[in-house]
């Protein structure tokens, strides 16, 4: 299969490219490198430096002639969402709808659509939160990520399946721990250095975690299907911002306290996802415990 894949050399992109190279696939990966880095492909993979919004991205999917487009760049992070939401609705929206275009001009036959789950239902009615979930964003972020899945759900014609992938946190090697997202990376990289680690608001906010690897072979199995599908990619096990610090303290042996600060605005208090469907649809579990990808993710720190 040739995949083209937009920020394919960022954090959750690059593994997706390992997984499709490992499968055999033909990769064709699109990345301005703002956030991305060349350094994080694999050689087999061919890097096109661009803006997803640029006009010549048209060009680019009709040379290459892709048989999918995995569209993985974003803004990602909330709190840019709530102070820059111009910057945030470009990229996620506007952007998005430049690399819809490119696909139907490229004739694709299918289209998957990574996004996020935790930022989307909003403030939950009852946890997990499954599909059903009303959707009821709470930042710019989650808004705009919505939003482009429906212009997907209304624009793509019915011969084009739609895989869309809600994904909780997501952790583990080249997640920037120097960026705004990604509380663990972050986490990591100051627990190392022996460096202050600041928690907003009391801590006991809950997220479930997701080992980067099992979001490449959700991603690989959604492929693989024949139909459109919509699921959430989670752990759908709930672990608290203080918990995530004793656990990651004690990998460490971090000597310090927690630095508490005020609650960032956009953010959501209890954010768990039911993955039933995802198994039930894709045959995907999560197969990589906490603490097998904590480890991962602090050696990868270590050696960067």
């Amino acid at each position: 299969m040739r995949v083209l894949i937009t920020g394919g050399a960022g954090f959750i992109g690059s593994h997706i490219v390992d997984r499709l190279l490992a499968n055999g696939d033909e990769v064709l990966v699109v990345d301005d490198l703002s956030t991305g880095k060349a350094a994080n492909l694999d050689p087999r993979a061919e890097l096109v430096q661009l803006d997803m919004g640029s006009a010549r991205l048209i060009e680019v999917a009709r040379d290459f002639a892709p048989d999918a487009i995995s569209h993985v760049a974003a803004q990602a992070s909330v709190a840019v969402s709530m102070t820059d939401p111009v910057r945030d609705a470009n990229t996620n929206i506007v952007a998005g709808l430049n690399v819809y275009k490119a696909g139907l001009e490229a004739g694709v036959k299918q289209f998957v659509y990574i996004t996020t789950g935790g930022a989307l239902y909003g403030t939950p009615d009852y946890l997990p939160c499954d599909e059903k979930h009303p959707i009821r964003p709470e930042s710019a972020y989650g808004l705009s990520k919505w939003t482009l899945e429906q212009y997907l759900k209304i624009l793509l014609p019915p011969e084009i399946p739609l895989k869309v992938l809600r994904l909780a946190n997501i952790y583990g090697p080249r997640q920037d721990p120097y960026g705004e997202a990604g509380v663990i990376s972050i986490f990591a990289a100051r627990m190392i250095a022996e460096e202050p680690v600041y928690i907003f608001g009391d801590g006991e906010q809950t997220r479930d975690f997701v080992y980067v690897g099992d979001v490449a072979r959700a991603h690989g199995l959604a492929l693989r299907s024949d139909e459109s599908l919509t699921v959430n990619i989670s752990s759908e096990t709930p672990l608290s911002v203080n918990a995530l610090f004793e656990l990651m303290a004690e990998e460490t042996g971090y000597p310090h306290e927690a630095i508490h600060q005020e609650e960032r605005r956009g953010d959501i208090k209890h954010s768990v996802l039911a993955n039933g469907r995802a198994r039930a649809v894709l045959g995907w579990e999560p197969q990589t415990a906490m603490s097998d990808g904590l480890r991962a993710t602090l050696d990868w720190v270590r050696g960067s």
